[in-house]
């Protein structure tokens, strides 16, 4: 009896610690790279390891969206809706953390944010190259 009640601690810690080394990989995983309609994009931020993962890359970036409340708290699950001088639309997501970074063509573009019924809208001007970054702040967050 008292080698099963050791067995049955010794499977516990052993599958407690597959379960975090689990977690931790899947924690650890970089922010997804996309591409739509030729725009590439990924958003994150969540957390210091995707926030160091982001920044490693944004020099390969154009545009970084950083999403912030009033008080400076990181947002996410924000609405992006990207359009080019003309109207047309560029990128539409919804940010994974407080940070999007977007490749865009040179040109202007009007950036349309949304959280909790709040909307923002900017003005901006991309260079190719360049790393723009822009704070988006939400009051009432």
């Amino acid at each position: 009896m008292i080698f099963y009640t050791h067995y049955k601690k010794i499977v516990r810690l052993a599958l407690s610690v597959l379960l975090l080394t689990a977690v931790g990989t899947v924690l650890a995983q970089p922010p997804e790279v996309q591409k739509v309609d030729g725009v590439t994009f990924v958003s994150g931020g969540v957390g210091d390891e995707s926030m160091r993962q982001l920044t490693d890359i944004e020099q390969q970036f154009d545009l970084k969206l950083f999403l912030v409340g009033q008080s400076g708290s990181y947002l996410s699950d924000v609405s992006i809706a990207i359009t080019d001088a003309v109207g047309k639309a560029m990128l539409q997501t919804t940010s994974d953390g407080p940070v999007l970074l977007v490749n865009l063509p040179s040109g202007t573009y009007t950036i349309r944010a949304g959280k909790n019924g709040t909307r923002l809208t900017q003005i901006i001007n991309v260079n190719l190259g360049q790393l723009r970054t822009i704070y988006l702040r939400f009051p009432g967050e």
